[in-house]
């Protein structure tokens, strides 16, 4: 009698049936994680998720256990984004008691692909139970993991978007002034990235704070920040920041 196959196995044949010869690409994944890289582009794998698995005829709670073993397990890059590419599809199964499981998830990050993916859920359970959610985001604020600091400011707003309901500027821009002196690079990304997106929704209120806090930026959040000025309010920050160090 052969062994039945865990959820896990089953998904791994899934995947490396749909590898191609891809070296480029695959290069190029590889440069951004240490797990094992099949080489699987997004649109792939989203196929592979969509398609489903036997798991998926089990109740909500039982999805979840299964996800979150293979995502504790899983030693393959692309294995670890099915359940991304999974909750993407399946926001409404995102609920208070899938939060105090999956906000675990963050433990296991250690590539911008994963902790983005992530944060845009982060980023639904923050908008429907932000009194739940916000605490653990400031405790990740203060972390000694570089990325649950960066999920601490990215999952406030996962790109302004109008139909979404947004905290308010004043605990944006509280999460994010503790760490505009990051030294993490992903860190620094992540604050210019919410920097921008602030500015989508709050363009005078995020100036006044660009404008207090400029010469503190590293070149890195400068740039992502000021991606969406005027012309004419980035060249005057440019410029601000140019005086500075040609007086230091």
């Amino acid at each position: 009698m052969s062994k039945q196959l865990s959820p896990l196995q089953i998904i791994e044949r899934a995947l490396h049936k749909r590898v191609i010869h891809d070296p480029d690409y695959k290069a190029f994944r590889e440069k951004t994680t240490r797990l094992t890289v099949l080489g699987l582009r997004l649109p792939v794998m989203a196929e592979i998720e969509e398609a489903g698995f036997s798991f998926y005829d089990e109740s909500p709670d039982r999805i979840l256990n299964v996800w979150d073993r293979i995502w504790r397990h899983a030693t393959v890059h692309e294995v670890m984004s099915l359940p991304l590419f999974y909750y993407r599809r399946h926001k409404q199964d995102l609920n208070p008691a899938s939060w105090k499981r999956m906000k675990g998830w963050i433990g296991r990050v250690e590539n911008w692909e994963h902790a983005d993916m992530l944060c845009a859920l982060f980023s639904i359970f923050y908008e429907r139970y932000p009194g739940l959610v916000e605490p653990t985001l400031r405790q990740w604020n203060r972390s000694k993991n570089p990325w649950k600091r960066r999920a601490s400011i990215v999952s406030t707003i996962y790109y302004a978007n109008k139909k979404r309901k947004a905290p308010s500027i004043k605990t944006v821009l509280s999460l994010i002034k503790p760490l505009l002196h990051d030294q993490d690079v992903y860190v620094q990304k992540g604050v210019g990235w919410q920097l921008r997106e602030a500015y989508n929704l709050w363009p005078r209120k995020t100036l006044a704070f660009l404008e207090v806090h400029i010469l503190e930026l590293p070149a890195t959040t400068f740039s992502y920040a000021t991606e969406k000025l005027t012309q004419v309010d980035k060249r005057r920050l440019k410029q601000k920041r140019a005086r500075h160090r040609a007086l230091a």
